[in-house]
């Protein structure tokens, strides 16, 4: 392993899609720096109002923006571009607030979810232009990300909403201008809906009160194929049909594949085109390790140097993974089925957790057909993520006290599973607060990522000794912003509310010409027939 030298951070801090730069929100100021150089580039000033109460704090898929929100209040930056910046007060209106804040089609579309489901107002910050939809059905924060999705390429925005107590799913020009196409899915209560990878397909999952029921519609929104459940194979399975439904749902990434898991210990495999059943999940109970088949449990041992460290030892004999179970005397009910399930980057690698046995980690192979890696924790697992573009490499975290620490890596080349302890690299060998750890995703050939704490973070690369490897180089530490702290260049996004429901948009945009142009439009309502408001010219 090869690790950075520390740099200031925060409970904030997150390194772009592209890898190319780490944002962090430090005390009213964000800071973005370049990970080749470690070096701020831009050092903003966040209003006091904003900093004190930041609920969103995200980048754009390409890296070429960074939003910074409130439940009031959006700012959006160029990393590069000092003059750029977007000012979006009271999106939706001064008596709702946000509850979802998430980027569109483009790097600078930002979709906007009000209290209540008012509205979803999708802003355009190139053309000053606001398009509301109403009553989009999914507008919590946990949920509100299944219930719109950007169809590949096209980007045509598939919008599940709720009128007159019937589910609407609606197809709308890139721009949101318009509606394609509208229908009433043969649904009863969607809970989500998703593009295939490759655009062909739309699916919409039911709730898993009505059943395993999932519909699969063409691009056109000509319904294709309806998924009643798995196929009874196993004595338990005879009463399926009574049973809770669809819990979760995920794509592979090369739309080989679906994974749908529910409130039991099975997840099904469906291949596409054809939406059959191609394998079925089953979390066994007793794990028999084969040549096939690795198992490998976390142990705590006596350093050579004192105190204890971690490694994985292989299993060579029968295990059966620890389970939860339900205190005494509790009235809540036990959790169950699967509730993470998550494809790698080549699309054949599926990793999964049951809510029963906390603490194991499976790996399953859909293209063998065979369960491949199971990993056994100290600690209850809280999160797995793949690296998000070199396939079989998986980054696991577990939540309780002694692992804040740690992070288990697994590969499928190497030898073993490896244990990282980053507190052994931070200041006084040890971690304050919260930890957050993220791949860093670079044109490194060696996996590489991001730890941090409260105070400090760090990269950390799975590299041998070449430094040529590694994807920033340690320079003399330069803490300034390179624009001179320069005033930000305001593009101020400020509704004025005419009528409760509506509002218009003033526009301020500075402009790198010859100088500073400014300029401003209106803004004028327009009804369609499909429930939703346009702001045009």
């Amino acid at each position: 392993m090869r690790f950075s030298r520390a740099l200031k951070s925060s409970p904030q801090c997150l390194p772009s899609p592209d890898g190319a730069y780490i944002a962090t929100i430090l005390p009213s100021k964000l800071s973005i720096r370049k990970t080749a150089t470690l070096e701020i580039i831009r050092a903003i000033s966040l209003p006091p109002e904003l900093s004190a109460s930041i609920s969103w704090f995200l980048w754009s898929p390409s890296s070429a923006r960074l939003l910074v929100a409130s439940t009031d209040n959006i700012r959006v930056y160029s990393p590069s571009n000092s003059q750029f910046s977007a000012n979006i007060k009271n999106p939706t209106s001064d008596t709702t607030k946000i509850t979802f804040v998430a980027f569109g089609a483009t790097d600078d579309e930002i979709c906007v979810f009000s209290e209540f489901g008012i509205q979803l107002s999708v802003i355009n910050l190139n053309t000053s232009k606001s398009v509301d939809i109403l009553a989009p059905k999914l507008y919590h924060p946990a949920v509100a990300g299944k219930g719109f999705a950007y169809r590949p390429k096209t980007q045509n925005l598939a919008l599940l909403t709720r009128s007159g107590g019937k589910d609407i799913i609606s197809i709308h020009a890139r721009d949101v201008s318009g509606v394609m196409r509208s229908w009433h899915p043969e649904t009863v209560d969607a809970q989500g809906i998703a593009w295939s990878p490759d655009g062909k397909w739309l699916v919409v999952w039911e709730s898993a009160a009505q059943g395993h029921r999932l519909f699969v519609y063409t691009a056109d929104g000509h319904l294709f194929k309806v998924w009643n459940g798995p196929i009874p194979v196993l004595d338990e399975d005879g009463d399926i049909e009574l049973g809770a439904g669809i819990k979760l749902f995920d794509w592979n990434r090369t739309g080989t594949h679906m994974a749908v898991g529910d409130y039991s210990r099975r997840v099904t495999i469906l291949s596409v085109p054809s939406f059959v059943e191609s394998m079925k999940i089953l979390h066994p109970t007793a794990i028999t390790p084969t040549e096939t088949l690795q198992v490998w449990q976390e142990q705590v041992l006596l350093s050579q140097h004192g105190g204890f460290g971690r490694k994985f030892v292989r299993a060579t004999q029968v295990l059966y993974p620890p389970t939860s179970s339900t205190p005494p005397n509790s009235n809540v009910d036990e959790k169950a089925g699967t509730n993470i399930m998550s494809f790698d980057n080549s699309g054949t690698l599926l990793a999964t957790r049951t809510e029963n046995m906390p603490t194991t980690i499976w790996i399953w192979d859909i293209g063998t057909k065979i369960l491949r890696a199971v990993m056994i924790m100290h600690a209850p697992i809280a999160r797995v993520t793949w690296h998000p573009s070199i396939g079989g490499v998986l980054m696991i975290r577990c939540e309780n006290e002694d692992s804040r620490g740690l992070v288990h890596l697994w590969d499928p080349s190497w030898e073993n599973p490896e244990i990282i302890d980053f507190a052994a690299q931070m200041g006084g060998n040890k971690v304050l607060g919260k930890t957050i750890a993220r791949w860093l995703n670079t044109q490194s050939a060696s996996p590489a990522m991001l730890f941090s704490d409260l105070h400090d973070y760090l990269l950390a690369s799975i590299s041998g000794s070449d430094d040529d490897d590694l994807p920033w180089q340690d320079g003399p530490t330069r803490e300034f912003d390179i624009y001179g702290q320069r005033q930000e260049s305001p593009l101020n996004l400020v509704p004025v509310n005419e009528k409760r429901g509506s509002h218009k948009i003033s526009v301020d945009a500075l402009m790198e010409d010859d100088g500073f142009t400014k300029m401003s439009s209106g803004s004028d309502e327009v009804e369609d027939t499909f429930q939703f408001r346009k702001f045009v010219e």
